[in-house]
């Protein structure tokens, strides 16, 4: 028996959907800004009440419809003893969605342990906000692929392929977003189910065995993303990092990187651009190829940030640390904060020179903290950053 299901989640989000203060002194303090502000909290109210009632009186327990229908639930006119029952009963309907994911997240961790390490890695992150970009079918076989754009991984493009399914309920569709999931070992293999939104469907899968495909962007990649100069990004990729061309209709693997257009050379397929696209062989993939950086994907994680951990050379530091180049400065501190006891008379030297303020104080507070803790600050230091050190 599944935890997770879509008539949960809505029950959820209805419960959730009628905002109303918790206390008198949150009214008061309500109309006041009202009134100060030239606004009519209660015109506004009973708008929003007006707009929810017929999803309201579908919902809601009867013992708080009359308050619908008289328009005084979200009002100051309610009674206390309503507004907190509401309240009591919104909170209960909140933990109840709560506990219904936690067993759900509990269902998936127990089923990761049957997993291959491809496909546990993806399960052991999220795929929250994931969005379908292909759905391909065959009598035996559902594979999904989601762009990772707007999700909570460093993984830019997963593909889920069912193999040898057993059932399927539920209808994706491209562009749905993945929300909620809940992952069971089965007799048979394994079962997903999944609650998409826009449009919102409850989606449940099993088959005798799941595999996982994902990539990465270059770190180069977030440079080029906007201005869509398509051979500068392709002089900043390694093909050794495995370069990979995925569209909605096609998978390509690049075998070969060229100064002149197309500049990707695939296995045994071949792209180019004329005055109706750019096609791969017979199938059209975008209007240009400045719109073909979206495309490329790589085996090989790149750290876009990795360059502000290369340590700064001892007689740089004071220079770097001090000065106006960000990124410098950054990775003189990164260097002082993995090095401290064996920097900690050149940077007792570089604190000296700072006024308490003088830089970021969150950067200050984190520092000096650190540094303290590692026992290398001078008394005259100690003194000298006193407030951040006693905060």
């Amino acid at each position: 028996m599944w935890h997770l299901t879509l008539q949960e989640k809505k029950a959820y989000e209805s419960a959730m959907k009628l905002f109303i203060y918790e206390s008198d002194e949150e009214w008061t303090q309500s109309l006041a800004y009202a009134k100060e502000n030239d606004f009519d909290l209660y015109k506004e109210k009973k708008q929003e009440l007006d707009e929810l009632r017929d999803s309201l009186m579908n919902y809601l327990p009867l013992r708080f419809q009359p308050y619908v229908l008289d328009g005084t639930l979200n009002t100051p006119e309610v009674s206390k003893h309503v507004r907190e029952d509401f309240l009591r009963w919104r909170n209960e309907q909140e933990q109840l969605f709560e506990n219904i994911l936690d067993a759900a997240f509990e269902e998936k961790q127990k089923t990761l342990a049957y997993m291959k390490p491809m496909e546990r890695e993806v399960f052991e992150q999220s795929l929250h906000d994931a969005k379908i970009v292909s759905i391909r079918r065959n009598t035996t076989q559902v594979e999904l692929t989601f762009d990772m754009a707007g999700g909570f991984t460093a993984k830019s493009i997963i593909s889920l392929t069912f193999n040898n399914v057993i059932s399927e309920v539920g209808q994706v569709e491209l562009e749905q977003f993945y929300i909620y999931d809940e992952l069971r070992k089965t007799a048979n293999g394994i079962a997903l189910r999944v609650i998409f939104d826009c449009p919102e469907v409850e989606w449940t899968i099993e088959a005798e065995e799941l595999d996982a495909e994902f990539y990465y962007r270059s770190k180069t990649y977030n440079d080029f993303a906007e201005n869509g100069n398509f051979s500068a990004y392709i002089q900043t990729l390694q093909l050794e990092n495995g370069l990979i061309f995925i569209t909605p209709q096609l998978k390509k693997q690049v075998v070969g990187l060229q100064q002149q257009a197309p500049f990707l050379i695939f296995e045994n397929s071949y792209l180019y651009e004329n005055e109706h696209g750019v096609f791969v062989d017979s199938i059209r993939v975008a209007d240009k190829l400045d719109d073909c950086i979206h495309f490329l994907h790589t085996e090989t994680y790149e750290d876009p940030y990795a360059h502000f951990s290369e340590p700064v050379p001892v007689q740089d530091l004071e220079e770097a640390a001090l000065g106006t180049d960000l990124e410098l400065k950054v990775r003189a501190w990164n260097t002082m904060y993995a090095n401290p006891v064996q920097l900690a008379e050149k940077i007792n030297d570089i604190l000296m020179q700072m006024n308490p303020g003088q830089e970021d104080d969150m950067m200050q507070r984190v520092f000096i903290r650190h540094f303290n803790k590692e026992g290398i600050l001078t008394t005259k230091l100690q003194a000298k950053f006193k407030d951040i050190l006693t905060e």
